[in-house]
């Protein structure tokens, strides 16, 4: 495999699906899980790709172009008549750029610290009812 896309995801449906260790599948059940992969990253992949009326304002994301260019942009791309400049039509679809390199969802921790917060400091008053 040379898409670690696709060999990440082979290696979770050969645990999540059919409960065994990637290492210990067999051939035919490791070809199972890549042709899964595939068909779920590239549908996954179009279902990326919204409408551009649907961009989010003043936030980094990617464009899509009719002629397959795509560009990260912040959109609106620097005001509506500059793409009239340089290129010949505006972008058709974006998408969120994706999750940053080695980022894992991490659980919340089931207890946390909340630090001590001390009250036997006066704290000034401006005047006002008080004082």
């Amino acid at each position: 495999m040379t898409d670690p896309r696709i060999e990440a995801a082979a290696r979770a449906i050969c645990s999540e699906i059919f409960c065994m260790d990637w290492n210990n599948a067999d051939v035919s059940r490791k070809d199972e899980c890549i042709a899964a992969s595939r068909v779920a990253l590239a549908a996954a992949d179009a279902a990326a790709w919204r409408s551009i009326e649907s961009a989010p304002r003043d936030t980094n994301i990617l464009t899509h172009y009719e002629d397959g260019r795509v560009m990260a942009d912040r959109f609106p791309y620097r005001g509506m008549l500059e793409w009239q400049e340089q290129f010949d039509k505006p972008p058709t679809h974006w998408q969120p750029f994706p999750s940053p390199p080695n980022t894992e969802a991490s659980p919340a921790p089931e207890t946390i610290t909340i630090p001590e917060v001390r009250n036997d400091r006066p704290i000034p008053v401006k005047g006002g009812v008080d004082g």
